[in-house]
């Protein structure tokens, strides 16, 4: 076998062999990280990532100006309004001198837009054009988290309207009050103190770094509509600043030897290098949420790929473990529990087991609640047979017997004793024998040692 092919191999097979949870210390981080690795790089090559990305930079292009306009003038209320533009320019850094000559013309374009001459139709056009990036945004890291509803409408106007007048501030003035820090009498008398004084001014040095992490990991933490949790989110958080910081240095390398460029495009080459940019950026934070959703969900790679190969097996188990779960709340009384938060309990991405629910609404075998919203069963679980589900899942809509055939065809006998088999051994086992543990008393078997060579009675 060549190298190419048994690395072909490792990547598509051997890497997802190991069980995490047998695994301690070095080997389950550096195999968590290689899979981290590899699911990332695999939905890049897709291309889904890519066009995200490229219909973020449309929005941005449309909004960007709006956005600024109403954090400057919510900032200048407040009177931190002159953080904006250094912020900006730091953003920009990649495109060099060109990236502060950007700068200066979005800021002059903020500045000649005047909120309160707009009228009541222009500052709700305003506030709209805003708020649609903002849903832009959410729309791509939903589709990354496998989420299909949005927020609701009084949910989106509250939560954009957090981010855009709110959030703005809270961050500006994190960055005021560290600038001030920086000059207070205390912070120079430590300064002069070694080693804290280097630990200092190691750590001022850092704070961009750990600004655009922490950025990062709140935007992954609450734009997507589902429950991501902490930590998930911060290593997401920080692979996007790690991508942000280098990106940042490639980009400025390529725009310093890009001379030829400025002869070729002349006046528009800026403006292509800030588009390239803004797809790069959008890429990152699209490859971080990607990350954060890996991390949550270690398992979500291989069960898309199993549902994407939509063998029986994996569809009967996935609907088994479903419905065994909304059994055991069934009858133990508790409220039932939302789709999203049930494939967070299960450990399943959410858009698979989204398909098998809706599969389940459509036969009548579990309801949907409206106090408190949630799925539950349709039936009482004594009524609903193991051999129901399993023929729902298998044959869908289409007939579970194919008439008309010849009963001296040797593959349809097989198959035919094969179902009769089945049947017979799952005869009478219902859900909620499953979800009580009461079904596994049927599948207890005496076996007795077996001779090499003897047949198998």
């Amino acid at each position: 076998m060549s190298l190419f092919a048994r690395i072909e191999k490792f990547l598509e097979r051997d890497l997802w062999l190991p069980d995490l949870a047998t695994l301690r210390g070095l080997a389950s981080f550096h195999i968590r990280v290689l899979r981290l690795v590899v699911v990332a790089f695999s939905d890049f090559r897709d291309g889904a990532l890519s066009i995200r990305a490229t219909s973020l930079v449309s929005t941005t292009l449309l909004s960007l100006v709006p956005f600024l306009a109403v954090t400057f003038s919510v900032l200048k209320a407040f009177g931190v309004h002159q953080q904006i533009e250094p912020l900006l320019d730091q953003a920009l850094q990649p495109l060099g001198p060109k990236g502060i000559e950007v700068s200066d013309r979005i800021i002059e374009f903020v500045n000649n837009l005047k909120v309160g001459a707009l009228g009541a139709v222009g500052v709700v056009g305003l506030f709209y054009t805003t708020f649609s990036l903002i849903a832009k945004i959410e729309e791509a890291l939903n589709g990354i988290w496998r989420v299909r509803e949005s927020r609701p409408l009084a949910r989106k106007f509250s939560d954009y309207f957090f981010v855009v007048l709110v959030g703005p501030v809270l961050v500006f003035t994190a960055f005021a009050l560290t600038a001030s820090a920086q000059s207070h009498w205390l912070v120079q008398w430590v300064l002069k103190i070694e080693p804290l004084g280097a630990a200092v001014v190691l750590a001022t040095q850092l704070m961009p770094f750990l600004f655009i992490c922490t950025a990062f990991t709140f935007l992954y933490k609450l734009v997507p509509y589902t429950q991501v949790r902490l930590v998930p989110a911060l290593v997401g958080g920080i692979t996007a600043g790690v991508l942000w910081q280098l990106a940042g240095i490639a980009f400025a390398t390529f725009v310093a030897g890009s001379a030829r460029y400025s002869a070729i495009y002349s006046s528009f080459a800026i403006l292509i290098l800030f588009l390239i940019w803004i797809y790069v950026g959008w890429l990152i934070v699209l490859i971080g949420a990607q990350v954060a959703y890996y991390h949550q969900h270690p398992s979500a790679y291989l069960t898309q790929l199993r549902w994407k190969q939509n063998t029986p097996a994996f569809r009967e188990r996935l609907a088994l473990m479903t419905l065994v779960q909304i059994t055991r709340r069934y009858l133990s009384g508790e409220s039932p529990l939302r789709v999203p938060d049930l494939a967070l309990t299960m450990g399943v991405p959410l858009s698979v087991l989204e398909e098998m629910v809706e599969e389940f609404l459509k036969h009548g075998v579990v309801y949907r609640t409206a106090v408190p919203k949630g799925i539950t069963l349709g039936r009482p679980p004594e009524q609903v047979t193991v051999m129901e589900i399993m023929e729902l899942v298998r044959h869908k809509d289409y007939p579970a017997s194919e008439p008309h055939r010849d009963a001296s065809d040797p593959v349809w006998t097989v198959l035919r004793h094969r179902d009769q088999a089945v049947e017979a051994a799952l005869n009478g086992l219902t859900l909620k024998m499953l979800a009580t543990g009461e079904g596994t008393q049927l599948f207890t078997l005496e076996s007795t040692p077996l001779e090499l060579g003897q047949p198998v009675p």
